[in-house]
Formats: C-alpha cells, sequence, structure tokens
C-alpha cells in the first residue's frame, strides 16, 4: 500500500528512524530505503537518495546528544575527504544501473552485520595514537563514508566505524560521534549533488519532528535494560533491519 500523504509518509520514515536511533545510536538510515520502497514507490535509486534526507537529520539529532565525544581534528578531516569523494560519486551513481547499487548496497550490508558482530567491541579502549596518525587514517575513512553514502543511502558507518576503532584505534563512542558528525555534514551534499531530492515543508517537519521525539523516547525507555542486554538488544536489532533491508532490495532483482 503506498502513502500519497508527503507528510504521512516522512513522520513514518522519521518515527522508524528515530526508534532504531534511539536503540543503537546509528542505523537511522538504513531502515529508510525500504520504507521508502514499500510505502513511498520508490525504485532503489531514489529510495537511496532520499533516504539520505532521513540520515541527514537523524545524523544530527543523534550527534546532538553524544557532541561530547567528539575529536573534532579527527571529524574535520573525515568531513573533508567524505565531501570531495561524495561530490565526485554523485555522478557515478546517476550512470549505474539499479542491479550495481542493489549489489553494492548488500555486500555493505553484509559488511556491517560482520561488523556489528565480530569486528565492534564496545569495551575496546582504543589508544592514544599520534594525531598525524588519526589524521592520516581518517582521510580513507572519510573517502569510504563519501562513497558508501551516495552510492548506497547508508550512513557509511558500517566502514568508517569499524576503520576507526580498528586502525585509527579511537575509543567505540568516539569513533561514533566522529561518524555521524561527518555523515550530518556530507550526507546534504551528496543529496545536493543528486539533484531534484526535495520535501515539501509539511515532510520536513514530519521527518524530523518524528525523528527528534521517537529517539530520545525510545532512548529514554531502553535506559531500564541493564547493559549487558542492552548491547544484544541493540546488537538483535540492527540485524533485522539489515537483513530486511537486504531482502526488499534483492526482491527487485528477481522482478
Amino acid at each position: 500500500m503506498l502513502i500519497e500523504d508527503p507528510l504521512l509518509l516522512w513522520t513514518l520514515v522519521g518515527t522508524l528512524s528515530g526508534i532504531i536511533l534511539g536503540i543503537a545510536g546509528t542505523g537511522g538510515g538504513v531502515i529508510a530505503i525500504p520504507v521508502l520502497m514499500m510505502f513511498g514507490g520508490y525504485d532503489v535509486k531514489e529510495a537511496t537518495g532520499y533516504g539520505l534526507l532521513a540520515l541527514t537529520v537523524g545524523a544530527w539529532v543523534s550527534w546532538f546528544v553524544q557532541r561530547e565525544n567528539t575529536i573534532y581534528p579527527i571529524a574535520a578531516t573525515l568531513i573533508l575527504f567524505a565531501g570531495a569523494v561524495a561530490f565526485i560519486a554523485a555522478p557515478l551513481k546517476a550512470l549505474s544501473p539499479h542491479w550495481v547499487i542493489i549489489v553494492l548496497l548488500n555486500i555493505t550490508c553484509l559488511f556491517g552485520i560482520y561488523s556489528l558482530w565480530i569486528l565492534r567491541k564496545p569495551d575496546d579502549p582504543g589508544e592514544k595514537r599520534p594525531l598525524s596518525y588519526q589524521l592520516t587514517t581518517a582521510t580513507v575513512g572519510g573517502a569510504l563514508t563519501g562513497f558508501l553514502s551516495t552510492m548506497t543511502g547508508l550512513g557509511g558507518g558500517v566502514l568508517v566505524i569499524p576503520w576507526l576503532t580498528g586502525i585509527t584505534r579511537l575509543r567505540l563512542d568516539k569513533a561514533l560521534a566522529c561518524s555521524l558528525l561527518t555523515v550530518a555534514v556530507t550526507a546534504p551534499l551528496s543529496v545536493w549533488r543528486q539533484g531534484e531530492l526535495t520535501l515539501p515543508l509539511s515532510a520536513w517537519l514530519g521527518l524530523i519532528g518524528s525523528v527528534s521525539f521517537s529517539s530520545v523516547l525510545t532512548k529514554k525507555l531502553i535506559s531500564y535494560i541493564p547493559r549487558h542486554r542492552l548491547i544484544i538488544f541493540r546488537k538483535l536489532t540492527l540485524t533485522t533491519v539489515i537483513l530486511m533491508t537486504m531482502m526488499r532490495t534483492l526482491l527487485t532483482l528477481a522482478f
């Protein structure tokens, strides 16, 4: 069933994105893609493009809550290189057939699940490496973020967070904050480069309001869950959403 009212559609997208953000602190963009395809009638290119709008709002909201963990020199490096690659990658996406976007998105999703269960270690304290080393490695992380967010509509966090924790050796909370700020700044650039991705004011209000409200409410509700159970709950929730996105996009290859 398609939802023709933009306010209703984007309120739904924002609510679901906010719930995922509230639970996991990231991943709000991944739920927007199947929702836009199922209820908005968008094809995969349009859904990954418009999903960046939801990703932008969700990233700003989530980063604001975690902003004290941001290492700004690293975030600035990520933003610079992510923005440059996003600017270059947008025409490439326009030229790519739908199946290329779907394959790339699903490979990224698979790595996201692997990262979630194997690579991410919430208790890893990281290491204090020289700032020059951190900035050098962040250039690659930024490039990955810019390319993935443009081509797949995902935040790039599925690769850049493991990169920042495993290679740059940041603590997970600092890597997450830097990644969120990067996406919040560079996703709008990618949207602008892709063109024709505009929303009416009512849709923007529904998206911003629903993301903010549902993420804060969800974060409050899950605060009562014991930490060891919350970690598993977050992983299971994100895995379910990722698998749902994979199934919905892969169906377009079969039919």
